[in-house]
């Protein structure tokens, strides 16, 4: 396997690193319920899903702290398989140290939940963000810092050695672009809290995933 082919292609994995993060136990009930209500169902859903702060999403949606954790470990490990951890065949070592970065990296997460408006089957509710930059040119930082380990080589590695090699590098820039992050312009995001039967109010799976991508837009 030619080390810069490699390069190129693991790092075009990450453009899906959180993309399905949210998409798990998004409903919640409510007997009489207002904007206000909508725009603090959508916080809890995020701040449990991007910060594992759970509280007052356990009050809303009835869940128990074993079911939020678990949620949020399940996003921990979309993580992983967005990077392509599992299939890389990667040391004990290197993939811990991904598993350790992976809550970091849903902590960049950068929004605010400020109003909502009653529409005819539940609610628009505004959700101010900052697009994560740090997946944007990763790719050409992975195959810039490949292009440096490859002109010391003297002879092909096997395939297991170069996947480590990749993901070494991937990690190192990774964890740059998390100590210093950067932040593109505001955007406005629009969640749907919508009624269900039994007055059960949840959002849409695919606007959560749309959210995520508009959070950490990848390219």
């Amino acid at each position: 396997m030619n080390v810069m082919k490699a390069g190129k292609r693991y790092a075009a994995w990450t453009a899906g690193i959180v993309s399905l993060s949210m998409a798990f136990a998004m409903s919640g009930c409510a007997s009489k319920y207002g904007p206000a209500d909508a725009v603090t169902y959508v916080e809890s859903v995020l701040d449990a899903s991007y910060r594992a702060e759970f509280e007052e999403y356990m009050q809303l949606t009835d869940s128990t702290p074993e079911e939020a954790q678990a949620m949020y470990q399940q996003n921990i490990e979309n993580v992983m398989s967005g990077v392509g951890i599992d299939s890389a065949g990667l040391s004990d070592e290197l993939s811990g140290q991904y598993r350790e970065i992976a809550p970091r990296l849903l902590a960049l997460a950068k929004y605010e939940v400020t109003e909502a408006e009653r529409e005819d089957n539940g609610f628009a509710v505004r959700v101010a963000i900052e697009p994560f930059e740090g997946y944007l040119g990763l790719e050409d930082d992975l195959v810039s810092a490949l292009e440096e380990d490859a002109a010391g080589m003297t002879e092909m590695p096997d395939d297991l050695t170069v996947n480590e090699i990749v993901y070494q590098n991937m990690l190192e820039i990774l964890q740059q672009k998390i100590d210093k992050p950067v932040y593109g312009d505001p955007e406005e995001y629009t969640i749907h809290v919508t009624e269900g039967n039994d007055r059960v109010y949840e959002i849409p799976k695919e606007e959560l995933i749309e959210l995520d991508y508009a959070l950490f837009p990848a390219g």
